[in-house]
């Protein structure tokens, strides 16, 4: 099993996209089925690079030939989003041969960890760490950050509510800044 993980803009949707690429029939991408950003089925990426998609609430009956199962934004496959327990069904399709390539945030936007993340990176034999770059000076960002706070942990959004983070320019939402744009450090909740 790989784990690939990352802050938001890091590429993380591309990196299955080109998997799936080239898989192709051998592999079956999917996403969450409320997650309807780039159409109902389709994981697209900021790269411009898309790939058809099976919207899922649950684990999927696999076609035969698949041999490959790519999960795009796997941070979401919790309750209420998800019916099961996504660690126990990969467990399960790696038990009866088939490969699982899952992507998604390692961290929410207060860098606290999913622990659905942290139950595949446990199981993953591969982790692939990828960093975005930083909105507010172009320096690799391993954090995301939310513009506002909305009350929600879990949030669909993209530049609109999201950037990438540096852990210099880092902050939890609805902190000041100082006048020279520096974030007010913040302390970060305990899990």
């Amino acid at each position: 099993m790989t784990l690939i993980a990352g802050p938001m803009f890091a590429g993380k949707s591309h990196a299955l996209i080109r998997h799936s690429t080239r898989l192709g029939r051998a592999a079956l991408l999917v996403k969450p089925g409320f997650d309807t950003r780039d159409g109902a089925a389709v994981v697209a990426s900021r790269a411009g690079a898309s790939a058809a998609a099976l919207p899922v609430s649950r684990w999927p009956v696999l076609p035969p030939g698949v041999g490959t199962v790519l999960i795009d934004e796997v941070q979401f496959l919790t309750a209420p989003h998800y019916e099961g327990d996504l660690p126990a069904d990969v467990s399960a399709a790696l038990a009866a041969g088939v490969d699982v390539i899952a992507g998604g945030l390692d961290t929410d936007y207060l860098r606290r960890p999913f622990a659905v993340v942290e139950a595949l990176a446990a199981m993953a034999d591969r982790r692939e760490m990828l960093h975005a770059r930083c909105h507010r000076c172009e320096a690799p960002a391993r954090w995301t950050a939310k513009k506002n706070e909305t009350g929600r942990r879990l949030e669909l959004g993209d530049a609109d509510l999201y950037e990438a983070r540096c852990d210099r320019h880092w902050s939890a939402p609805d902190r000041s800044e100082d006048p020279a744009g520096m974030p007010v450090p913040a302390t970060v909740p305990a899990s």
